[in-house]
């Protein structure tokens, strides 16, 4: 459901055109600002407003400009086997980091039938649906996970111990939208407390604590508090358990172990770890008898029974599809803190904020 539905509208060509002109002007090579800002952009365009240039771009920035992030690429193979690899990242950009792991994970793929490629050391990469969906134009099943500072206490604890920890798993659907699951472990992500904070929304009930560990509605208090785990416990195991993937089985920072969230702690690195995968379908079944069943079982969630009120069963990703197509004619909202803030930064690098 996307986080930002008033302002004005950009298009994709002049909010894409600007924000590689943005990270060119701050050291990023011009290939690796094409990765990254189609990656932001992508996430606007499904509504993902979180992941998107609406949040992230001036974090990116402020970080490459503090000496957090480093924006020349370095990314080494440091263990590898015929399905597996481990890329030390040596804090590079996230998304110029998932982009190589990925894409040597569908190589990897189609030689071996699955691959799991992890990345160390490395940075804030996006959504995570936009690396599983890689695998879709090459007929695989993709996922993706990664961990992140902590916000989100143990059961029974109120100090952050975890990061929300998100995951995310697309498969083709033949001839209809793939199925795309992308999720926090968390109730909601950090980053959508952040921008209802900075639309001066309340939030939902149970989206959030307050430091003191008292359910709030109030983002800014959230957002000195703690996020709420999916579910309860089986939300903070979830993240637990992406963590000890993500963070411990590659060696990069853990748990409460992070210097802090991105825009609060500059200069220190974060060293975030990731594991991303790929699975060829026809290793398991034929591509043909997969898609079709597939479609089958997406009508038959569609056609369940629905409860008084409700007009429509949405598939995983459904929703995202939808908005993407309305976006893409239509533009992509900002609200007006959003365009002061790349107005300032573009007139800050020399690189005039568009008008529309």
């Amino acid at each position: 459901m996307a986080v930002i539905h008033g302002g004005t509208r950009y298009t994709k060509a002049m909010l894409s055109e600007w924000s590689r002109n943005i990270f060119k002007r701050v050291g990023v090579s011009e290939t690796d600002a094409a990765i990254l800002t189609d990656s932001l952009i992508e996430a606007n365009l499904r509504g993902v407003d979180t992941h998107g240039v609406t949040r992230m771009l001036p974090i990116y920035v402020k970080r490459i400009q503090a000496g957090g992030m480093n924006p020349k690429t370095k990314l080494e193979i440091v263990r590898e086997k015929a399905g597996t690899a481990l890329i030390d990242c040596h804090n590079s950009i996230g998304q110029v980091s998932a982009n190589f792991a990925m894409d040597i994970a569908i190589k990897k793929a189609k030689d071996v039938g699955t691959s799991f490629v992890a990345i160390a050391h490395s940075n804030h990469s996006g959504a995570a649906a936009y690396w599983a969906m890689k695998a879709l134009e090459h007929d695989m099943i993709g996922f993706s996970c990664v961990n992140a500072p902590a916000a989100v206490a143990p059961t029974g604890g109120r100090k952050p111990m975890l990061g929300t920890n998100p995951f995310a798993v697309a498969i083709p659907v033949g001839k209809e939208p793939p199925f795309v699951l992308d999720m926090a472990t968390t109730t909601v992500a950090l980053g959508r407390v952040d921008l209802f904070r900075r639309q001066n929304k309340a939030l939902e009930p149970g989206w959030a604590f307050d430091s003191m560990g008292r359910a709030t509605i109030d983002p800014t208090e959230a957002m000195k508090g703690l996020l709420a785990p999916l579910s309860g416990y089986k939300g903070y195991g979830m993240a637990f358990a992406i963590d000890i993937l993500s963070g411990i089985l590659t060696g990069s920072n853990h748990g409460k172990h992070f210097p802090g969230f991105l825009a609060q702690n500059l200069e220190t690195p974060s060293d975030i770890g990731g594991v991303f995968a790929a699975i060829c379908i026809d290793s398991f079944i034929d591509l043909k008898e997969f898609n079709d069943t597939m479609e089958k079982a997406c009508e038959e969630m569609r056609e369940c029974d629905k409860v008084e009120g409700v007009d429509k069963i949405y598939i995983p990703g459904e929703i995202e599809h939808n908005v993407k197509a309305d976006r893409l004619v239509n533009g992509i909202p900002l609200p007006d803190a959003i365009q002061a803030d790349f107005e300032r930064l573009g007139t800050e690098l020399n690189v005039p904020f568009p008008k529309t």
